[in-house]
């Protein structure tokens, strides 16, 4: 006959308790923040406009992998904006390209919620990988919400998964549920 380890006296299954919580608040304010730009980006909002080049400064962006370091080479471009439909336009407006732009050279950019972006650059892919790291990270918590899973004295995996509360739904179903949020995050961050 085997006995449980009580992890209640030493206050590890509550503390994997609040850490699921905590997780659990991180992913609806994250979703909650990302949520308005995805619509905006898939309902194509903002404002078409052509931005004539009056300026472009190089900077450089360095990035630190495990075994190496890369050098991205951006432009800031300035210059005139001014929207396809003839209303409104903006002096000194910034936008960053991959390349350097001669002065005078006119290119597409647009407008939503006071930002200026190239077309391109409103892809939702990256909010779509955004939103599904989220799942998984709401999967996660509930988790440990649930099993107390989570701190250096507290319950290990196996153990954890053993006292999910309705084990045969509970654990497929979260477990499912983090796979597909951690996929189509890999998928939507690398592809998309």
């Amino acid at each position: 006959m085997s006995t449980q380890p009580s992890y209640r006296s030493t206050g590890a299954l509550w503390l994997g308790r609040l850490l699921g919580l905590g997780l659990i608040l991180l992913a609806a304010v994250v979703a909650v923040v990302t949520v308005p730009e995805l619509r905006s980006e898939l309902a194509g909002e903002g404002t078409d406009g052509t931005l004539t080049v009056s300026s472009c400064e190089a900077h450089t962006k360095t990035r630190y992998g495990t075994h190496r370091r890369t050098t991205e080479l951006k432009f800031s471009c300035t210059g005139t904006w001014t929207a396809q439909s003839g209303g409104a336009t903006y002096k000194d407006v910034t936008v960053e390209t991959s390349s350097r732009l001669e002065n005078g050279a006119k290119i597409g950019v647009v407008q939503a919620d006071d930002t200026f972006e190239l077309p391109e650059d409103r892809a939702p892919g990256k909010d779509i990988a955004i939103l599904a790291f989220c799942l998984s990270l709401l999967t996660f918590g509930i988790f440990c919400l649930l099993t107390g899973f989570g701190t250096r004295n507290g319950p290990g995996l196996a153990a954890s998964w053993q006292r999910l509360p309705a084990q045969r739904v509970a654990g497929p179903a979260l477990g499912g549920l983090f796979v597909i949020g951690a996929l189509t995050a890999l998928v939507c961050a690398l592809v998309v």
